[in-house]
């Protein structure tokens, strides 16, 4: 039990007065509601101002201000507003994040400037929404360099970034802090691996710790996957993840450049090439092309756009590129937006049949 500041109200009144205070925002939601004889005690946040005490008093009457003992409320909060909003200023609530990634323990917040001086807070409440975590962090830069990986802050909880991420029965270990890995993607690799047919030759030009790779050869045991990537960390655990759900027999790891290792010993191999580096895609058309047989094939192009551009637009764009290398594009298969990776910013994708 606690003591706090309660609004007693008549209990014929009391439905009509927790209306009102859930309008005026004053309701206390950590506290349990109260009641002695005929009065309904109404947890709430503080004092009301003279003017929201008059509208009290019009639309319940016979209410008062007391400071009664009640047990506090041990439920878990629903969503991370509620986690927060008491510990935040009032004009903020509205910035908090709608949501966060998950990526196997491990939280990923991304929070605007005006929340930064309360991101441990933050962090703390997504820790008590999320009893499976053990750890928040807030992204503190973009995805950026060769490596493509961003700087992060702990925010919550503590320990090492290294985590594994478990998704659609398969799982992969990996460090946050040194490979890239999005979740919000899952369906569109599911997309993808569900498309692969019996007997299929594979390129993952960009494969990280190798979700798409993988998926693809757990729904089609018969497929070939060539999975490259440049990091040496994303190899090193894309090996790891190979062995952890035992794909050995239909992936091949290989570190190194997309484009040297295809023009070295992958060129007319395949007839389906991955390309899921959206912000450079279009430097490694070339040696897409090249990887694909001399029957053509399909290519999953990712790339990044305006929010004002059309898909039919963009599709449009990548054709005219595959085509000014000597391939001709039978037709779009797909495209369609992914996500949104910043304001007037989205990720697209675009599947293209090349003869």
């Amino acid at each position: 039990m606690a003591k706090t500041v309660a609004m007693a109200v008549p209990a014929r009144t009391a439905e009509r007065a927790i209306r009102v205070l859930r309008g005026l925002q004053l309701i206390d939601d950590r506290f349990e509601f109260g009641r002695t004889g005929g009065t309904v005690l109404i947890p709430i946040v503080r004092k009301p101002s003279a003017q929201e005490a008059c509208r009290i008093e019009e639309q319940c009457g016979g209410v008062k201000v007391e400071q009664p003992l009640l047990p506090e409320v041990v439920r878990k909060p629903r969503d991370l507003r509620e986690a927060v909003c008491h510990e935040i200023p009032k004009e903020l609530v509205s910035n908090l994040p709608r949501s966060f990634d998950t990526i196997g323990e491990i939280g990923v917040v991304e929070l605007p400037g005006e929340l930064d001086q309360f991101a441990r807070v933050i962090g703390s409440g997504i820790l008590r929404i999320s009893s499976h975590l053990r750890m928040v962090l807030k992204e503190s830069s973009d995805v950026s360099g060769t490596y493509r990986t961003r700087k992060y802050e702990v925010i919550g909880g503590s320990g090492v970034t290294e985590t594994v991420h478990r998704e659609f029965s398969n799982r992969f270990r990996l460090d946050v802090a040194t490979v890239y890995f999005n979740p919000r993607l899952s369906h569109e690799r599911m997309r993808v691996a569900k498309q692969v047919k019996e007997g299929e030759r594979v390129i993952d030009m960009f494969a990280g710790v190798g979700p798409y790779s993988i998926l693809i050869a757990k729904a089609q045991p018969r497929s070939k996957i060539y999975a490259i990537d440049i990091n040496p960390e994303a190899f090193k655990y894309l090996s790891e993840n190979i062995l952890l759900n035992d794909v050995a027999d239909r992936i091949v790891p290989i570190l190194g450049d997309a484009r040297e290792i295809v023009a070295r010993r992958l060129r007319n191999v395949v007839n389906r090439v991955i390309m899921n580096l959206p912000s450079e895609s279009k430097d490694f058309v070339e040696s897409a092309l090249e990887a694909l047989d001399g029957r053509g094939g399909i290519i999953h192009y990712y790339t990044f756009a305006s929010r004002n551009e059309t898909t039919d637009a963009v599709a449009e764009t990548i054709r005219e590129d595959v085509e000014e290398h000597g391939r001709k594009v039978e037709s779009i298969l797909f495209a369609s937006i992914l996500k949104e990776v910043a304001p007037n910013k989205v990720q697209i994708a675009v599947d293209l049949l090349i003869k």
